[in-house]
């Protein structure tokens, strides 16, 4: 019977062209598939030991470019773990930064009304009803499944009872006077060709339209409709101009930010007319 690191070798081998590190993916998956840690495979790694079935399963899938995070069922986000399955987005490491831009926005504010549109698996609005407890949270979104999603990881963080889950299409359903509407919409181009593992994820998290700013232009006559103070958006690294442009149809301008690679990836537009 071969040894862990044989198993291990012959995985990561198998998944170098989809793994950015093979050997880690490859030991995490096996370390899911037993049950263990990490670190007791390293320790053992010269053991021989029934191998579960549902790894080779999982490496399969991998090697077809299934995301990991799907296989795991989590995702890290904010330093914190996500439930995440195939009826949401997987959380992104940039969207931390549109977490980051709404907290130090909130310094100005009390107890500040936040309204996040595409709530998807909830990690925007729980960070913010962590990091921000004196806030008035409502998340919307049109997928019921997305809404399911959301309140699993809600309840996992203590926050079910500091969020208003709402089922609508942009923030239709909520009355109540806004002070801040965040959001990560779909903003791909309809028909643009995606990564294969892109190909698991959810279309309506991908897509904003044929030209992919639609929602978000959606979203900014919302804001400026409902008289919200502050706007915080991402967006496709290519959209600045896009967005820009029909910001100055209400005489806005918008503060510009760039993620970890360096593109341009969300605004924040202030002092919205009222």
């Amino acid at each position: 019977m071969p040894s862990i690191k044989e198993r291990l070798k012959y995985a990561s081998k198998r998944i170098e062209c989809v793994a950015q590190n093979p050997y880690k993916e490859a030991l995490t998956l096996l370390a899911f598939s037993l049950h263990v840690e990490p670190l007791w495979l390293m320790a053992h790694d010269s053991d021989d030991i029934e191998i579960p079935l549902d790894f080779f399963n999982n490496i399969k899938k991998r090697e077809n470019h299934y995301p990991l995070e799907y296989i795991l069922k989590t995702t890290s986000f904010y330093s914190r773990e996500f439930y995440t399955d195939e009826r949401v987005l997987i959380p992104r490491p940039e969207t931390e930064i549109l977490v980051d831009k709404v907290v130090s926005t909130c310094k100005a504010y009390k107890e500040p009304v936040i309204a996040e549109i595409g709530v998807g698996s909830g990690i925007v609005s729980i960070m913010l009803a962590t990091l921000l407890p004196s806030a008035e949270i409502f998340a919307t979104d049109i997928s019921f499944d997305a809404l399911k999603v959301a309140k699993i990881n809600a309840k996992k963080h203590s926050v079910s009872n500091k969020i208003r889950f709402v089922n609508c299409n942009l923030i239709e359903k909520i009355d109540k006077k806004i002070d801040i509407l965040v959001s990560n919409p779909p903003y791909i181009k309809r028909g643009e060709e995606l990564d294969k593992n892109l190909s698991y994820e959810p279309e309506l998290a991908l897509f904003g339209g044929e030209k992919g700013d639609e929602i978000l232009k959606q979203i900014i006559d919302e804001a400026v409709k409902r008289e919200v103070q502050v706007l915080v958006c991402e967006m496709g690294y290519d959209q600045k101009d896009k967005i820009a442009n029909h910001l100055k149809q209400y005489n806005l301008k918008a503060d510009f930010y760039k993620d970890l690679a360096g593109f341009e990836r969300g605004f924040v537009v202030k002092s919205l007319p009222r």
